[in-house]
């Protein structure tokens, strides 16, 4: 097969230079077209020019003007679209975040959709074309690509903006992402961003605003970061919620013994007796309330917490995961618009059985009984109880909460029976 020499590929392409193109893509395909046909030509014995002679009829100035003014438009109009999508999807991926955002605040169904795909059209839609028309414009104006600060800017926004997804959807890895954003921002991203913005003498203003933007976006991630609950302050509240667990029975445990002793002693007073199997009982359907909340707390963090929760509500902790998740706790005890919280039924239910013990027990554990079983204003700005316990609070703090007021009715209720026998 014959093949052209670098002295005849550079007559062509003087040759189509005289045609005065301007798109430098077109020029490369035309003399790809011209060589290849010359070529086919010359494998059948034609010599080089008359083989151009022959394909010469291609170069008619008016015609090759022709096709580069139809590839021009053609490639505008793609272009004008792709910007028009830029602008109409750069205004839907935020308002669906907005609108997602406020669906999670209110705990309304769909939010977890919206939010996903507003992240998607913005992280994997939005900042490509985003890319693409800057570097289209960039060209346009004759100014050199900065390919590597375009690429490392939509890989830093993609990692980012998925990691704070996976953050708010409670998924596996989000810490991962957002501390692998953050270090690809601050090694690879900035210091390009830093050292185009001082060859760029031109847009330095616009330069230097991006820059201030994502250093926003950093110290967004940082406070993410601070305002979650530790890994070591989660496993210190399982850890005080198991003992507080174990506490509970051992105190059940003395109660019933105590209640079955009360029931079986020759007590004077027949009322007595009323009074502490009623004590029993109303302490029974207190724990078990309680015990309810924990576990409805337990299965809406998470679908996979359902192992961890027996057909009793007995909650096996080493079985649960997602211990950080405050909209469970928010839905139970606060509730929303679809469903009324719980909180407020446990308050009374507390303030009802205080009454009841504090009618039985004598005066000395009057201030104990107050003390261990308080539902009123609590801290330096006077919030009430619930919301001072269990507002903002992750899911295994409020099962330490709860779990400790199991304990602490069970002694009570110890206590009083004690008395009560003593009598």
């Amino acid at each position: 097969m014959a093949e052209l020499s670098d002295k005849e590929l550079a007559f062509l392409s003087k040759e189509i230079d005289k045609q005065g193109l301007t798109y430098t893509q077109l020029q490369k395909e035309l003399l790809d077209h011209l060589c290849c046909d010359i070529e086919a030509k010359m494998d059948e014995g034609i010599e080089f020019l008359k083989a151009f002679e022959e394909v010469r009829k291609r170069l008619e100035n008016d015609r090759i003007q022709k096709i580069q003014e139809e590839t021009l438009l053609l490639i505008n109009q793609k272009y004008r679209m792709m910007k028009k999508f830029m602008y109409i999807l750069g205004t839907i991926a935020p308002s669906t975040l907005i609108v997602g955002a406020l669906f999670k605040l209110m705990h309304w169904p769909g939010a977890s959709v919206l939010i996903t795909l507003g992240t998607f059209l913005l992280a994997a839609v939005y900042l490509p074309i985003f890319a693409m028309v800057n570097i289209r414009d960039t060209r346009k104006k004759g100014k050199r690509v900065n390919k590597a600060l375009y690429i490392t800017g939509v890989i830093s926004g993609f990692i980012f903006l998925t990691g704070i997804l996976f953050k708010v959807n409670h998924w596996p890895g989000a810490g991962v992402s957002l501390s692998f954003s953050v270090v690809f921002m601050v090694v690879v991203f900035i210091p390009i961003l830093v050292i185009h913005a001082l060859r760029d003498k031109e847009n330095q203003l616009q330069n230097f605003s991006i820059l201030i933007f994502i250093l926003a976006m950093m110290a967004v991630n940082i406070m993410v970061f601070a305002l979650k609950v530790s890994k070591n302050v989660l496993t210190s509240m399982k850890a005080n919620a198991e003992a507080s667990v174990l506490t509970s029975q051992a105190m059940e445990a003395r109660s019933a013994l105590f209640l079955e002793q009360a029931l079986a002693s020759e007590m004077e007073d027949p009322a007595q007796k009323e009074q502490a199997k009623l004590i029993g009982e109303k302490s029974d359907a207190l724990d078990s309330y309680i015990q309810e909340l924990m576990a409805e707390i337990v299965l809406l963090s998470h679908k996979d917490n359902r192992p961890a929760v027996g057909m009793d509500n007995t909650i096996d902790l080493d079985k649960a995961t997602y211990f950080d998740n405050n909209n469970s706790v928010s839905m139970v005890i606060f509730g929303n618009d679809n469903t009324t919280g719980k909180g407020e039924v446990l308050r009374t239910s507390l303030e009802s059985y205080r009454e009841l013990l504090m009618a039985t027990a004598g005066a000395e554990l009057h201030e104990t009984i107050n003390q261990l079983l308080y539902t009123g204003t609590m801290g330096e700005y006077q919030n009430n109880w619930l919301s001072y316990n269990f507002e903002g609070s992750p899911m295994i703090g409020a099962l330490e909460i709860l779990s400790n007021l199991q304990v602490n009715l069970r002694f009570l209720e110890g206590e009083v029976l004690r008395e009560i026998m003593a009598e």
